[in-house]
């Protein structure tokens, strides 16, 4: 039997993360179901909401930010999709990884399992920051399995994301709490997280022990232009990982069924800062989409 190797820094620290998270899915919004989807990469913790016969809709967060990440969003989303918010294996959460991730194919597998233990062919998908990067991957390897994504403000993908690692990175590998602090100040510019979340949030960068080695990377132009589904591109109007506005330049004149939403108020967790308009657009154009 394989063995989990350890995603926290020590056992006391995994304790407060799970606490912390555990706070916020006291105050997720519908019923949910905790479900463990075995994969090639480990154990992978989904939360399901919303009516089973529903079209599924897949939630991918971002770094270091968890499932519990949509807890101000799921409810809309619940309403009229089966909504399955994944923790992404290799980050501190609730996913058990086997080992070290390497390879970008690996999340490929991965996501293939994960459709396979859900028990759904195809999806919709949103990702947050590098989570909207590996959608973006997995559409690329799999297009028959995305129906439509929602990529809010993807890693790299479009552009570089050299201020994310000047500003993130010295906190993930120090656990210092004034470069944790700063990390999370950057992040918000200007738009506050709420208490609780920002409490995950630092608790995950300051206990978190990373087997995430994938690193998201800038696409070509033809990769660009491979991918035929519909496309909603958000961003918070305060995004600090790159100048979006060139990130949606560049967008534009590669995706073919592109349509890009600016969300003002909020930061690069744009879903969590500024929820209502945010899921005003999410449910537009998933609801649109469907439709045509």
């Amino acid at each position: 039997m394989k063995k989990f190797i350890p995603i926290f820094s020590s056992s006391s620290g995994e304790q407060q993360v799970l606490k912390a998270y555990d706070e916020i899915m006291a105050l997720w919004p519908v019923p949910f179901e905790d479900l463990f989807i075995p994969t090639r990469l480990g154990s992978t913790h989904v939360i399901a909401s919303g009516p089973k016969d529903a079209p599924p809709v897949v939630l991918v967060h971002a770094f270091y930010a968890s499932a519990a990440s949509w807890y101000r969003n799921v409810g809309s989303l619940s309403r009229n999709f089966r909504v399955y918010a994944i923790d992404m294996i290799g980050d501190p959460n609730k996913s058990k990884p086997f080992r070290p991730i390497r390879k970008l194919s690996c999340y490929v597998d991965w996501f293939n399992d994960l459709m396979d233990g859900l028990h759904i062919t195809q999806a919709d998908f949103i990702g947050n920051s590098v989570g909207a990067f590996h959608i973006m991957n997995y559409a690329l390897n799999e297009p028959g399995k995305v129906n439509r994504m929602v990529l809010i403000g993807p890693a790299a993908s479009l552009r570089g994301i050299a201020p994310f690692y000047i500003h993130t990175f010295p906190a993930g590998m120090t656990r210092w709490p004034f470069l944790i602090q700063h990390a999370i100040r950057w992040v918000e510019s200007g738009a506050p997280l709420t208490p609780e979340f920002r409490k995950l949030f630092y608790l995950m960068l300051r206990n978190g022990r990373s087997a995430n080695q994938v690193f998201p990377v800038v696409f070509s132009d033809r990769e660009l232009q491979q991918i035929k589904i519909p496309v909603l591109l958000l961003y918070g109007a305060n995004e600090v990982i790159y100048d979006y506005r060139k990130a949606v330049q560049r967008a534009e004149q590669h995706l073919q069924n592109l349509r890009t939403e600016i969300i003002p108020g909020a930061n690069h967790l744009t879903a969590v800062s500024e929820p209502e308009l945010t899921d005003k657009v999410l449910l537009d154009f998933l609801n649109t989409a469907r439709k045509q």
